[in-house]
């Protein structure tokens, strides 16, 4: 199966008072769309941060409403989003589970992603598990468990969704978290104070791939050939 793995779009971001949506426009539709024409992907996938605040302007919001049409309305590709630490997960998630129908699986409110999106091609199953950003006390009230730090909760929602993958062969993590080792610049706004956030990436050793967001330079993550960062737009 085909993937493109990409993240932090940061839609409205603010430069000097600002707004760079025109410019993100450009990038979208003068270089992503022709770069989907050229691959045909199976899928796509966004690891977070598709707005760059948690209530974003109304342009941000209509372009990113512009690129769920051309990539599932137009080009009838499945589209898997997760939040990242910049958006409201509750905003992104609305209409999900309708939403679904079409290809287009926004996976942000836990109660409402607690659940792989399986997809099929010629050679089967291939499980995504999506992974959106939570603090551990969302994810402890959520699954009714005990973790108090951002690697306990990711290994905790990862656990929990491979529970549910079966025997699927192929499994891909969709996460957005700052996985140690990973080169930060100074765009990334932190999860925590003092390096809480860190997190292992041995924790992604079941899965085939892993497609990160939230740091910005297109990388390798703990030194897995498999675990890597897109970087941003």
């Amino acid at each position: 199966m085909k993937f493109i793995h990409t993240a932090d779009w940061h839609l409205g971001k603010l430069f000097y008072g600002e707004y760079l949506t025109e410019e993100q426009e450009w990038l979208l539709k003068n270089q992503f769309l022709p770069l989907i024409d050229e691959e045909k992907p199976d899928v796509i996938l966004l690891a977070g941060d598709v707005y760059d605040r948690s209530v974003p302007p109304a342009e941000a919001v209509e372009l990113f409403d512009e690129m769920i049409s051309e990539i599932t309305g137009k080009r009838k590709i499945p589209f898997i989003v997760i939040s990242g630490n910049h958006d409201s997960a509750e905003r992104l998630s609305f209409a999900s589970r309708i939403l679904r129908g079409t290809g287009l699986f926004l996976c942000g409110d836990l109660y409402h992603t607690l659940a792989p999106v399986i997809l099929k091609d010629d050679d089967g199953e291939v499980a995504f598990a999506p992974l959106p950003y939570a603090e551990p006390g969302k994810v402890r009230e959520a699954l009714s468990t005990d973790v108090h730090t951002h690697e306990e909760a990711e290994r905790a929602l990862s656990d929990f969704l491979l529970r549910q993958m079966g025997h699927a062969a192929r499994k891909i993590a969709i996460a957005h978290e700052f996985v140690a080792g990973g080169s930060a610049s100074d765009s990334e706004r932190p999860l925590s104070i003092g390096g809480t956030d860190l997190i292992s990436a041995d924790i992604f050793a079941p899965y085939n791939y892993t497609a990160l967001g939230h740091l910005h330079g297109p990388q390798q993550a703990g030194g897995k050939e498999n675990v890597r960062y897109s970087g941003s737009l």
